[in-house]
C-alpha cells in the first residue's frame, strides 16, 4: 500500500481542521528524500590502553614507559604522524589483591596508558594490528572506520535528499492535480507527531550494542570493503 512506502507518505490533499489536532490545517503533502553514497574508507580510528601491574610503583611506572616506546616507534616508523597519536595521562589503579590483602608481597600496582591513534595510510594495516594485539598488557581495543571528508559528504547528501524530496512531491502533486506550494516543515528525523495523528508510525528499529573481548582475532580487523552514508529528510509541502 501507498502509505507504506519508505519514500514517500502523502497525508492529506483535503483541508484539516479541529478533528485533526495538531496536522496542519491546510492541504499538504508529507515526502521522505533520500540520497546515498558508497565510498571506500580512508581512515581509521584506534583506541587501546597498555597496562603495567608488578609490586612495585616505581617498577610498574617504567614498564609501561617501556611499552608505550615501543608502540610509539613502531606508529612512527609505518606511516603514523605524530600529530595522528595521542597518549592520555597515565592511571594508578588498586588492584584487587591490594584491596583484599595487607600483606605487602600481594600488593600490586596497576598504571593505564590510554592511546587514540588516526590511521589514514592502510599500507601497512595487517602489520600495525598484529604487532599491536601482540604487545603485552593491551587491553580495550576498538577501532572505527571513516572518511576524512565527512562533513562535505554529509552537505552533498543533504542536498541531494533536499531535492529528491521535492522531486517526489512534484510527482505526487501532478498525480492529484493540485498545485505545489513551498515546503512548510522539514526534519532530519521522522516526523512522528503527524505519524500518529493519523496511525502510520513505522516500525520502531532497536539497536543493541555488540559485545567483544579486549583482544579481537585478527578475522575481526579486516579493512571493510564500502563504507555506505545515507541522509533522509522529512519534509510537509502545502498544496492547493
Amino acid at each position: 500500500m501507498m502509505r507504506h512506502c519508505l519514500l514517500m507518505l502523502i497525508f492529506a490533499l483535503i483541508p484539516m481542521y479541529g478533528e485533526a489536532g495538531t496536522l496542519p490545517a491546510y492541504p499538504f503533502i508529507h515526502v521522505n528524500g533520500s540520497a546515498s553514497i558508497v565510498l571506500p574508507t580512508n581512515m581509521a580510528e584506534l583506541d587501546f590502553e597498555l597496562t603495567a601491574l608488578t609490586s612495585n610503583a616505581d617498577e610498574s611506572l617504567a614498564l609501561l614507559n617501556t611499552q608505550s616506546e615501543l608502540v610509539l616507534a613502531f606508529l612512527l616508523d609505518h606511516k603514523i604522524a605524530g600529530t595522528d597519536i595521542a597518549a592520555h595521562d597515565t592511571k594508578k589503579m588498586v588492584s584487587g589483591d591490594e584491596m583484599a590483602n595487607s600483606n605487602m608481597s600481594l600488593q600490586r600496582y596497576r598504571l593505564i596508558r590510554a592511546f587514540h591513534v588516526y590511521v589514514k595510510n592502510f599500507d601497512d594495516w595487517n602489520v600495525l594490528t598484529q604487532f599491536l594485539l601482540s604487545r603485552p598488557g593491551l587491553g580495550n581495543f576498538s577501532m572505527r572506520f571513516g572518511r576524512t571528508d565527512y562533513a562535505q559528504i554529509e552537505t552533498d547528501l543533504t542536498f541531494k535528499a533536499a531535492e529528491n524530496a521535492r522531486d517526489r512531491a512534484k510527482e505526487l502533486a501532478a498525480g492529484f492535480s493540485v498545485k505545489l506550494l513551498g515546503p512548510t516543515a522539514v526534519s532530519e528525523q521522522a516526523l512522528s507527531r503527524v505519524e500518529s495523528e493519523l496511525g502510520l508510525d513505522g516500525a520502531k528499529i532497536v539497536q543493541t550494542n555488540a559485545t567483544a573481548s579486549d583482544k579481537p582475532t585478527m578475522s575481526d580487523l579486516s579493512l571493510p570493503g564500502v563504507l555506505m552514508y545515507k541522509k533522509t529528510v522529512n519534509v510537509i509541502f502545502r498544496t492547493r
